[in-house]
């Protein structure tokens, strides 16, 4: 009963985020009175899962992979929230959800960032603790620049669009457009540098035997599409545009920390 129960809790942890992804996605925004409860409810699914995950095993990697799994309790709230609105007018509606939106991201950013600092000092052979100091360089840089580019989404363009709400630039300030390309060029920086350091993370634990290798080929396989349509213009045919935006999306950058804490939980000892 007790291995049933933690192959539950592994398989419900794991679907989270496809989950999500795929609710977003198919019904859009729905009414806060039903996604908040819905959100309470799978944040406690989530923490049951973790318990009886985690249940007597390795305390430090109990301790490294919490921020990680929390990271991705507080993005759940998307399954409700659905994508950000495409216009200016449907944001200027919802901009008290765009605001908590991007300010659940920077809270999850921060845990990310701590969950994956907790992992680096679990990790003692010098061969791995090397990868991973790389890969704490690389999100130590990519924090404040995805807090900024989080900062923009949520509360300048939110502005910009109350203040501007048409789509055309006649009578917006030339000012707006060099701070929409300069952000451009910081998501660029932000994202490549997450998945980078994720994916550094991700070969330091498997030097350390906490990773399987296929596990960590396919987390780096991720990482590396993920720079590669990061990097790609955004005006592309379909589908390359739309995997250029999908690569972007906060909440995919931190998808692969999450899977990594949930598959290092299960294998703890």
């Amino acid at each position: 009963m007790k291995v049933f129960s933690q192959v539950l809790s592994y398989v419900f942890l794991l679907a989270v985020p496809f989950l999500v992804t795929v609710s977003a996605f198919t019904f859009g925004h729905l009414s806060y009175t039903v996604y908040l409860p819905g959100w309470f409810v799978n944040i406690l699914f989530m923490f049951f899962a973790f318990r009886k995950l985690g249940y007597e095993k390795d305390l430090a990697i109990q301790r490294a992979v919490w921020p990680l799994i929390v990271s991705w309790a507080l993005i759940s709230v998307f399954a409700g929230m659905g994508p950000p609105p495409s216009t200016a007018k449907a944001w200027v509606a919802l901009a008290l959800e765009q605001q908590v939106r991007y300010c659940i991201l920077i809270l999850s950013g921060v845990l990310t960032t701590v969950g994956l600092f907790r992992l680096r000092e679990t990790l003692t052979g010098n061969s791995e603790f090397r990868y991973a100091q790389i890969g704490k360089i690389m999100i130590l840089i990519a924090l404040p620049l995805f807090v900024a580019n989080m900062i923009y989404w949520g509360f300048f363009l939110t502005e910009v669009f109350i203040k501007y709400p048409s789509q055309r630039t006649l009578g917006k300030p030339g000012w707006i457009q060099t701070v929409s390309v300069s952000f451009t060029v910081v998501r660029l920086i932000e994202v490549t540098l997450i998945y980078l350091g994720t994916a550094a993370f991700a070969y330091a634990i498997k030097k350390s035997g906490k990773l399987n290798p296929t596990a960590c080929k396919i987390y780096a396989l991720f990482c590396i599409l993920g720079i590669i349509l990061n990097l790609l213009p955004g005006n592309l045919p379909e589908p390359l545009a739309t995997a250029n935006y999908v690569s972007y999306i906060p909440a995919i950058t931190l998808l692969i920390p999450y899977l990594m804490a949930v598959n290092l939980l299960k294998n703890a000892k």
